[in-house]
């Protein structure tokens, strides 16, 4: 606008020098001061201070014209014309109420200059009317108010363009307020029904182990009974996972897992949950260390297994391979089913995004949480009719050192100890039931009480309580704080602590006389955290 401006005044000088009655000097000068002013106005506006510049130009050309109205022959045409001009400017670089005002002080202006100029009290005009002075105030006028209202308009259409986007914005921040209330709802919901569902499904888990150990022997054909028992334990458990995942904020505490492993120890039960239709490849010969949770690796692997059979419902091949690196780990899942167009590959990590009628929509999404929770990363590749594959990287650990040799982690935890007195609370009879038949049967010596104030009771009376087991989630004195009490009490006494909803605090986790199991509580899981506390 300055430039179509400063144009402008070049077309009003070169027009009034074509009137032979325009003195060249004092056309020159006026015009000289004008360019001069322009100028002045575009050092501000380079500065960002474009109010500033508006107020100051504004103001220029009104009190330029107000000197013409006194000096030069009264309020003429041109000259209302140019104030106009004026009041367009103000109003469309400052505000609409800048230009009201100075639409109220030319009018002020104008009938003092009008009475003026009725009692005869201004100098007479230059010279007779002059069509080439018209013409140039008129056209530099009308062209000049042209600019002012595209600049005008040009600057509504922004802030139209800004309000819009700052809709969008502020839409998008509501739905993600919303999806993370939605989430948070999710968790809230499945945190109540999780405890008591995990709490069936050990007691379920352990009758399965049991019986297995204890019937089958007799009866073979109870065997596929187990197995189905185990299939739906093993996708209970996996959807309860599944929904905590998402709907509670990561708090799990991480140690050194080799992928390899969990891998390997999976891979014995993962036939059972694919079915006899999918085909198995497993390749992990490790050492590949991470810093994660067994349970949250495990839950990575589960998920893209049963991701991949669901996508081969005549049948297929899955191949999961691990390998490391210098600096990271990776896991693979492969599979030569359908695969994904580019829609759906775009989706597939969305929390409740499914393409199948029965799913739930949380297990990639669960997947994809887990792994930036422990500072990974996953990517996936898949073409329509050429299958998928999943490769998810985690940073390598850098194992301790002990005097010269590697410590990696094992998987055959240490033989348990017998004729030990375990201390079990728990407040679900069921489970208390079950899990003190399977302490029983490895030859524990169980005493099992109901809360946490009947615990300390106990422990006061029997002295000789080798490890306390207990859960978290108790009515009254809960497994935490129960802890927290025993450390102050007894700090040489193992605590591990189960849930199927909570996690123990980073205070809990770094005692090295402490450990935490997830429910469903199976006895492998139960009986590493034992071999680790009794040595």
């Amino acid at each position: 606008m300055l430039a179509a401006m400063i144009g402008l005044t070049v077309v009003g000088l070169g027009s009034s020098l074509l009137e032979p009655r325009n003195d060249v000097k004092v056309t020159g000068l006026f015009y000289g001061i004008v360019l001069a002013w322009l100028v002045g106005v575009g050092f501000f506006l380079r500065r960002g201070r474009v109010v500033t510049a508006g107020w100051i130009l504004a103001i220029f050309f009104w009190l330029l014209i107000a000197i013409v109205t006194i000096l030069f022959g009264g309020m003429q045409g041109e000259n209302a014309a140019c104030f106009t001009v004026c009041i367009l400017l103000l109003g469309s670089v400052v505000s609409a109420r800048a230009a009201v005002v100075m639409a109220i002080v030319t009018s002020a202006w104008c009938a003092f200059v009008s009475v003026l100029e009725l009692r005869h009290l201004l100098p007479a005009p230059l010279g007779p009317y002059s069509p080439i002075n018209s013409w140039a105030a008129i056209t530099i006028t009308v062209l000049l108010t042209s600019v002012l209202l595209r600049s005008s308009l040009e600057s509504l259409q922004n802030m139209h363009a800004r309000a819009e986007q700052s809709a969008r914005e502020r839409d998008e921040a509501l739905r993600r307020s919303i999806q993370g209330q939605k989430m948070e709802l999710v968790g809230n919901l499945t945190s109540g029904i999780a405890h008591d569902f995990n709490n069936l499904l050990t007691v379920m888990c352990n009758v399965s182990e049991l019986l297995r150990v204890e019937k089958v022997a007799e009866r073979p054909d109870v065997a596929s009974l187990l197995d189905d028992l185990d299939e739906a334990t093993s996708r209970a458990t996996l959807m309860t996972g599944q929904l905590l995942s998402l709907g509670r904020a990561p708090s799990a505490g991480s140690e050194a897992i080799d992928v390899s492993v969990v891998v390997k120890g999976l891979a014995r039960m993962l036939p059972r949950l694919l079915g006899t239709s999918i085909q198995l490849e497993v390749a992990a010969l490790g050492p590949a260390v991470v810093d994660a949770s067994r349970a949250a690796l495990e839950q990575i692997v589960l998920n893209l297994a049963v991701n991949a059979k669901d996508a081969m419902p005549d049948g297929g091949l899955i191949r999961i391979l691990v390998s490391s690196s210098d600096e990271q780990v990776s896991l693979v899942t492969e599979d030569n089913g359908g695969g994904m167009d580019a829609a759906t590959r775009a989706r597939i990590f969305e929390p409740f995004f499914t393409t199948k009628a029965s799913g739930t929509g949380l297990g990639l999404a669960t997947v994809r949480q887990l792994v930036s929770r422990f500072g990974g990363t996953i990517e996936v590749e898949s073409t329509l009719g050429k299958g998928t594959r999943f490769e998810v990287r985690l940073p390598l650990h850098r194992p301790a050192v002990e005097s010269g040799r590697t410590v990696l982690p094992s998987d055959r935890p240490p033989p348990l100890s017998r004729q030990r007195r375990l201390l079990l609370v728990e407040d679900d009879q069921l489970v208390r039931r079950s899990v003190t038949r399977w302490l029983l049967s490895e030859g524990f010596e169980v005493i099992a009480v109901a809360d946490g104030e009947e615990a300390l009771s106990m422990l006061k009376a029997a002295g000789d309580i080798a490890c306390v087991v207990s859960d978290i989630a108790m009515p009254g004195l809960d497994g935490e704080r129960l802890a927290a009490m025993l450390a102050e009490l007894q700090p040489q006494l193992p605590v591990v602590l189960v849930s199927g909803n909570r996690i123990p605090n980073s205070t809990f986790s770094a005692s090295p006389l402490r450990a935490f199991v997830p429910k469903p509580l199976s006895q492998a899981t139960l009986a590493q955290a034992l071999a680790r506390m009794l040595p």
